[in-house]
């Protein structure tokens, strides 16, 4: 793991909290990503956190690099913990690929659309946020 990235073990519940504090801003995220991200197929997001974004738009399937937000995000979701570097999916499989608040956190950019855009099935939509 990138050693910037274990921050995320330690102040998770602190992340995750950020949610209920904030939520003015929380829904508006979600209502501007209701008309980026497809209501429908096989959803993945990249840097899934705790779940926050993902479970609302019904985003089945997540990746992090936090053992502890993984286990937050699982929320009746397929969450595994890896980085969005190396994607230990088949290509093709998704129908979207999100990545909201994940770009700032990356060491190599280039690697992790490479990767979504190799899980992307064709005509898959990849969505994201800074």
């Amino acid at each position: 793991m990138i050693p910037s990235r274990r921050i995320f073990d330690a102040y998770a519940n602190d992340y995750d909290r950020w949610f209920d504090e904030h939520d003015d801003v929380y829904q508006a995220q979600q209502r501007l990503l209701r008309g980026a991200v497809p209501d429908h197929g096989l959803g993945l997001e990249v840097g899934v956190a705790s779940g926050r974004v993902a479970v609302p738009l019904g985003i089945c399937c997540g990746i992090d690099p936090s053992s502890e937000l993984a286990q937050m995000a699982k929320r009746g979701r397929k969450v595994v913990l890896g980085e969005g570097e190396h994607l230990p999916y088949r290509a093709d499989s998704f129908d979207c690929v999100l990545m909201m608040t994940v770009i700032c956190f990356l060491e190599d950019v280039l690697a992790v659309f490479h990767e979504a855009y190799r899980v992307l099935r064709q005509g898959g939509y990849l969505s994201w946020g800074l």
